[in-house]
């Protein structure tokens, strides 16, 4: 990789071979014990030897300059690189990953109410669109979801072992160190990327009860709501959903943790509860401007798409198109109501309940 940005505390290491330099009086300094009056200059340089340039440079400076204030910065700088190298991973390179889409199937044009991907879904079976939407994601997010943890430690596997370990060094060493939820937050994404889970879940434990205003805390918690989930500990991920939808719109995560506190209540069978956490994702589309006649993104369209399918398994199974009209009335008329009456038809219609379809268009029609 070349033209690596990386802070130029590096420069100091630089310099740790150069037998003097000049001095603010016009002489010389030709010590280590003179680097503790350097200030260190943490503002970005280009590095164009690539990683392995970079973090040789570190490991010198580690090795060779005494401990002072920068020793803990250049070893996390150390560890995140190894991780980069290693995985192709870099610390503020995340986002939620998405569900993969269902298979394409034929598009019946012009079904009222059609939502994107609604006609190809209902060609998905419940089982396997409920497989497909609650998988997990993967325990920390800009991982690399195609790799194996066998394949991720063909390189070297010393690489993400020696990362952990400067972790913990730094961890242990320095517990003043003020970005200490960044260090917790890197080793979560090495034991995950090398399949160690538990002990990826463990730190990042560690890291909401050291630090709970972390810039991290709504990823960490999305992870560990999907990590309950899948084990079935919908009582664990419920609270570690909510704790994401508390902080509102502006996390990142908001979207996802409705969504999947949504299937968390449902797998519960807390149908109407479910409902809500749908509804309010569907309210939120709604407020930021998305338009259901309209082609958005394709992740966008297909987890409204999805929203719509899983709102009419809820009102299914809390009793059909009744309940639509009784929901609603309690909570307050939505815009989109018709999409849903139109969702919970074709659901009826492609498990051959014929007269719960009728119901439900006539239902509509009376309203």
């Amino acid at each position: 990789m070349n033209g690596l940005t990386i802070p130029t505390v590096l420069a100091l290491a630089f310099i740790l071979g150069c037998a003097a330099r000049p001095n603010k009086l016009g002489g010389t300094a030709g010590t280590l014990a003179d680097l503790r009056n350097v200030r260190p200059d943490m503002q970005d340089v280009k590095v164009e030897q690539g990683l392995d340039q970079a973090m040789l440079q570190y490991r010198r400076f580690l090795e060779d300059a005494p401990v002072n204030a920068m020793t803990p910065e250049a070893m996390r700088r150390l560890a995140d690189l190894q991780l980069e190298k290693q995985f192709g991973i870099r610390t503020g390179n995340v986002k939620p990953r998405e569900m993969s889409a269902p298979q394409p199937a034929r598009v019946l044009a012009g079904a009222p109410g059609d939502t994107p991907n609604s006609s190809a879904a209902s060609q998905e079976s419940d089982q396997d669109f409920e497989r497909r939407t609650t998988a997990e994601a993967g325990i920390v997010a800009g991982s690399n979801a195609d790799a194996s943890p066998a394949d991720a430690v063909r390189g070297d596997p010393n690489g993400p072992l020696e990362a952990i370990a400067l972790y913990d060094r730094l961890l242990n060493e320095y517990p003043g160190y003020e970005q200490r939820d960044k260090v917790l937050y890197q080793e979560a994404r090495a034991y995950d990327e090398l399949g160690r889970t538990e002990e990826a879940i463990a730190t990042m434990e560690r890291l909401l009860r050291e630090n709970p205003h972390s810039e991290h805390f709504d990823e960490v918690q999305f992870r560990r709501g999907e990590y309950f989930f899948t084990r079935r500990r919908f009582h664990d991920a419920e609270t570690a959903f909510s704790g994401i939808i508390s902080l509102g719109t502006r996390s990142s995560y908001y979207e996802f943790a409705l969504y999947k506190l949504g299937w968390t209540l449902y797998k519960q069978e807390f149908y109407e509860e479910a409902l809500q956490k749908y509804v309010a994702l569907l309210d939120y589309k709604v407020s930021i401007g998305y338009d259901f006649d309209q082609t958005h993104d394709e992740d966008d369209d297909r987890r409204v798409a999805d929203t719509f399918r899983v709102i009419s398994l809820s009102f299914s199974n809390l009793g059909g198109p009744e309940t639509i009209q009784e929901y609603f009335s309690k909570f307050g008329n939505r815009s989109y109501e018709d999409r849903i009456y139109s969702n919970l038809g074709e659901h009826y219609l492609s498990k051959l309940r014929y007269d719960d379809a009728a119901k439900t268009y006539k239902a509509f029609i009376a309203l």
